[in-house]
């Protein structure tokens, strides 16, 4: 959630400048309400995805709120509204406030327990793995095997590392890379990264992106690919994946989903694929939506869906908190088989 405010807060920066060269809107309740709705109507994009009537929504919410609805009831008024995308992507945040995330999934920490990187790290990691500041990254071989894994916590400039992680792996019997709990980020840093493990250009992905307040007022589609770059490595891939993969995490599960000898496992990812833009409303709160509508590369769209692995595999608490990761075992089997 902490790297999600800061994503936020960067998103905003620039409509907080905008707004001081132009008249401020109304700070009353109802403008307040008005100016959000709106705002989602002109430029959020995938409405129909999330199978949502947003005008059906005004009219639900909108006689909840008046001149004299206090800022508490507001919150509450207007993140029920929210809550009706069940968008990873969708947020609102104010002073002396929670961040209100629209994902039941996020908001709620749906299983969140269910994976630990400190019990990989003791349990299944061979001494001398390597950490990134703040944990953005982990990597190391798995104990008594020939198998390199990787774990990412967010998808950036931490992707640097991947060059040397193959270096140090590309006569393992496999690799592990490991997305759950991914919490997105800049794409663009994973098909840069990752091109030693493609032999051809693959279509991974296209997206489109409102622009104008029109419900057809999108720019064209542009396809996303990723290329070969370097030495081409052609061993077994296992990617992991659990409800808490989303956006750019989910856009490189995309790119591996094109490989031949790469193959997912662990849980459906969030799916909340789109860029994400932060808007600040009169009254000082925040919040974040998505103007742009993705389509992976068999033309079909996965948001509010996910992307459901190849190898459906689920840990329970219990094992957990006795050390074990049922997924990562049977990833390790996997790649051995």
């Amino acid at each position: 959630m902490k790297k999600l405010l800061i994503q936020i807060g960067a998103l905003i920066v620039f409509t907080s400048c905008e707004s001081m060269m132009v008249d401020q809107p109304a700070t009353n309740p109802e403008a307040i309400f008005e100016n959000i709705w709106q705002t989602f109507e002109e430029e959020y994009a995938p409405f129909d995805e999330r199978n949502v009537d947003w005008e059906a929504e005004y009219q639900r919410f909108r006689p909840m709120v008046s001149s004299a609805t206090s800022e508490d009831e507001l919150f509450d008024i207007i993140s029920g509204m929210l809550e009706t995308l069940d968008d990873g992507h969708v947020t609102l945040t104010a002073p002396d406030k929670n961040l209100f995330v629209s994902n039941k999934i996020r908001r709620e920490k749906i299983d969140d327990g269910l994976f630990d990187t400190e019990m990989i790290r003791s349990n299944y990691l061979e001494p001398g793995f390597r950490v990134g500041d703040e944990e953005s990254f982990i990597y190391g071989k798995i104990k008594g095997q020939n198998i390199g894994y990787i774990f990412f916590d967010y998808v950036s400039d931490n992707l640097f590392v991947m060059d040397d992680f193959l270096a140090e792996n590309e006569n393992a019997d496999g690799l592990i890379i490991d997305m759950r709990h991914n919490d997105g980020g800049d794409f663009t840093y994973a098909f840069s990264e990752i091109g030693r493990l493609v032999d051809q250009t693959r279509l991974v992905f296209r997206s489109k992106t409102k622009n104008g307040k029109g419900q057809n007022d999108f720019t064209p589609w542009f396809d996303w690919s990723i290329h070969p770059s370097g030495n081409f490595i052609d061993i077994p891939i296992v990617v992991l994946t659990d409800r808490f993969t989303i956006s750019a995490g989910e856009r490189m599960v995309m790119a591996f989903m094109t490989l031949p000898n790469a193959l997912t496992m662990g849980d459906t990812t969030n799916g909340a694929h789109g860029t994400m833009i932060g808007r600040e409303l009169a009254n000082g709160w925040f919040y974040s939506l998505v103007p742009q509508k993705v389509e992976l590369f068999d033309g079909k769209s996965y948001e509010g869906i996910g992307l459901a692995p190849d190898v459906f595999v689920k840990n329970n608490l219990p094992d957990v908190l006795a050390g074990k990761d049922e997924t990562l075992e049977t990833a390790i089997e996997e790649i051995n088989n």
